[in-house]
């Protein structure tokens, strides 16, 4: 039976060291998270306490005595030294730094001070004096201290879990539990001493510190990240800052970030940047990455410039491991736009203006000719054309910048398509929409996006009698959808290459302004432009819409 039962001991001494080993090399391989070395440090003395314990348990070793006093001290220094280390690693965690202050020194110095004061006396006692009692008040010292400070560290990782999304009471306890498993089988279990009957309580270690480094993030910096960058980040700033932790999860936001993105500081923090950021799921956020991207805000589909920087527990940024990351997003659409429409109008001036006068320039010494007064009396009408078209897109930017308001577009597609009905530029017209398909727009802008769009549809259509279907429906997930349909030749898809690059250049540029227009349109709505081939012959455009809070 004693054989049994030590077999069964060594067994597991042999479990709780494998799980506290294959633990402390899980978390070793991502060491270069802000709290784990102290982490790491603790999976270490558990395992090394492990190891003592299974070879005390060794058949020959109660024999040699020299060897069973080095194990015993070994535990026992571990036992020890692991609250210290507890210590370190929840105020790193808690985000209250690991720099060592006097207050810190002096914390940490109270573990080594009753041992200290114990080696003195058993050095100057005389032989004849009853050691056991002298050093019996330096044990229960130490013993009282250690669990101070025991109490103190998990006093601040409940704190954290009880004011921090991402740490549950449940995160917590497995944690602290895992931890401080042997002493607490120990104490359970009626014994008082730290060396004897730990396999239990290392073996629940193991078990409990091997879910929480695969299911909590035990080793990232968010807290940390959370406290520091609090104290670095302007609330004033114009452009939206979001803080993430090592795992890409929201720690901050300023209230410029919550305005553009929706939602609410409560709702954002805690979350995946991704889930609560529309079109960031291609984008790279690595410190120092920068870029352009398009995303859903509350203003619609905008265009955002971003930049990722590191965030350091020290202010001067000296070197120090990161700690968390800073993605600024300023939005450039309206600058993005500007450009666009400047280059786009400069080539307009240039080119196609230059060369129509140049056309009225040379017909001009034959005024009598019936054709010649034909041609320019053409070219001149497409001067006029192109002048009206630049005066409305300056319209239009200007009303995009007025406070959103409810609009009914199946009432605005009805009045379009009744008005190209009654005009000289006129087709077979359709329209199918319900009976309300209501949002927060720009009417002005939506009314002259659609027809734009028609005019386009009916003007450059090579058929006899040119087709065009209209087609408004709103989506299940808030978005509204304007599809205008042709029976023409087709958007050339030169045109559309010039579009989706978004400028223009001598060489390469588009025949007119009007696509221009709806792109131009649709931008200021924030809303998603998209070309595709009708069947059997024509193009299909789509405009998606959202509704647009006010600013």
């Amino acid at each position: 039976m004693a054989l049994i039962a030590t077999l069964s001991s060594l067994l597991l001494n042999a479990v709780a060291v494998a799980l506290l080993g294959w633990t402390a090399w899980r978390a070793l391989q991502a060491r270069e998270q802000p709290s784990a070395e102290p982490f790491i440090a603790i999976l270490a003395m558990l395992t090394l306490w492990g190891v003592f314990s299974f070879v005390a348990e060794l058949p020959s070793v109660p024999g040699v005595s020299s060897l069973q006093s080095v194990l015993e001290l070994g535990e026992i220094g571990i036992a020890m030294i692991i609250p210290g280390l507890w210590t370190i690693y929840v105020l790193s965690y808690t985000g209250r730094g690991t720099g060592l202050t006097w207050r810190r020194v002096a914390l940490l110095a109270g573990i080594a001070l009753p041992v200290l004061l114990g080696g003195i006396v058993l050095a100057v006692a005389p032989p004849e004096a009853p050691v056991e009692q002298l050093i019996a008040p330096l044990v229960g010292t130490e013993l009282l201290y250690l669990f101070a400070l025991f109490l103190y560290a998990t006093y601040l990782l409940v704190d954290l879990g009880g004011n921090h999304a991402r740490v549950s009471n449940t995160h917590v306890a497995i944690l602290t539990v895992g931890v401080f498993a042997p002493y607490l089988v120990s104490l359970v279990g009626n014994n008082t001493s730290m060396v004897a009957n730990t396999t239990v309580g290392l073996l629940l270690s193991g078990g409990l510190l091997a879910v929480a480094v695969r299911r909590y993030p035990v080793m990232t910096g968010f807290p940390k990240a959370d406290y520091i960058a609090r104290t670095r980040v302007v609330e004033t700033l114009q452009e939206a800052v979001v803080v993430l932790d090592w795992d890409d999860h929201v720690l901050d936001v300023n209230e410029t970030a919550v305005e553009a993105f929706g939602g609410s500081v409560a709702t954002m923090i805690g979350e995946p940047i991704r889930t609560v950021i529309d079109g960031l799921e291609q984008t790279e956020l690595s410190a120092g990455a920068t870029g352009t991207v398009g995303l859903q805000s509350s203003m619609g589909r905008r265009q955002f410039q971003f930049s990722v920087s590191s965030v350091t527990d020290s202010p001067a940024g000296d070197g120090d491991d990161p700690v968390a990351r800073t993605v600024l997003f300023r939005d450039v659409t309206e600058q993005q736009t500007r450009e666009q429409r400047l280059a786009v109008l400069n080539r307009i001036l240039r080119h196609n203006v230059r060369s129509d006068l140049d056309v009225i320039l040379a017909y001009a010494d034959h005024i009598d000719d019936d054709g010649i007064q034909t041609s320019i009396r053409d070219s001149a009408t497409e001067l006029l054309e192109l002048s009206k078209k630049i005066r409305e897109s300056e319209e239009l930017m200007t009303a995009s910048t007025d406070t959103p308001e409810p609009v009914d577009l199946t009432e605005v597609a009805e009045s379009v398509v009744n008005e190209f009905e009654t005009s000289e530029c006129s087709g077979e017209i359709s329209l199918d929409c319900p009976e309300e398909a209501s949002l927060s727009s720009h009417r002005f802008v939506l009314r002259q996006l659609l027809a734009e769009l028609v005019e386009n549809a009916l003007v450059h259509s090579d058929k006899e009698t040119p087709r065009v279907d209209v087609r408004v429906r709103q989506e299940p997930d808030t978005a509204t959808r304007i599809t205008v349909a042709d029976n023409g030749p087709g958007l050339p898809e030169r045109e559309q290459e010039i579009l989706a690059a978004g400028t223009e250049t001598q060489l390469k540029h588009a025949r007119g302004i009007g696509l221009w227009f709806v792109s131009w349109a649709v931008t200021q709505l924030g809303g998603e432009l998209s070309f595709h081939r009708n069947d059997p012959e024509g193009s299909v455009v789509t405009v998606q819409l959202y509704s647009m809070t006010s600013k």
